[in-house]
């Protein structure tokens, strides 16, 4: 099953490293709020859709249950998240090494608005990050993945056990 969509993991880590290229050439890629993040969710959604499509249709003789649905979306989600995760430290390391300060620096101005934090505390958080940044990109990258690529792919499979149920 995953060597039939692995493909569509591949080409959405890709396509999330070519989007996060188009954003340092930028200067916006430390950004919080940049408009890429809201272009990239509807791709990843159709990413998904197509990968449970074309598992579904490689299934011929087999139900479809939505196991199989949820399996392939979140595989396509993890191959595209780890692909960009393992660039971004290739980035921060060899490409730009000041990344991970500037990310820390965003972060930092971040904490510093929210009032329930004590300067001691957004110090002690922003060298946390910044000893564990490779930790903290996984996070950030990988598990935020997950999760949107749980929900795409259990309401994109409950929609196709839906339609093959009234057949």
């Amino acid at each position: 099953m995953f060597s039939k969509t692995s493909h569509f993991g591949i080409a959405l880590g890709i396509l999330n490293i070519l989007f996060f290229i188009l954003q340092y050439q930028q200067n916006i890629h430390t950004d919080s709020k940049n408009i890429y993040a809201i272009l990239m969710l509807p791709i990843t959604v159709v990413f998904i859709i197509l990968a449970i499509l074309k598992a579904n249709k490689d299934w011929e003789g087999e139900l479809f249950s939505i196991r199989k649905g949820l399996q392939t979306g979140i595989g396509v989600i993890l191959v595209g998240g780890l692909i960009l995760w393992v660039y971004q430290i290739i980035h921060a390391n060899f490409i730009e090494p000041e990344f991970i300060n500037r990310l820390a620096a965003v972060a930092q101005e971040d904490l510093k608005l929210d009032e329930q934090f004590t300067p001691d505390q957004v110090a002690e958080k922003i060298a946390f990050f910044k000893a564990n940044y490779k930790f903290s990109l996984f996070i950030d990258i990988v598990l935020k993945s997950l999760f949107t690529g749980f929900f795409v792919s259990l309401i994109t499979s409950l929609v196709i056990n839906a339609f093959y149920k009234q057949r």
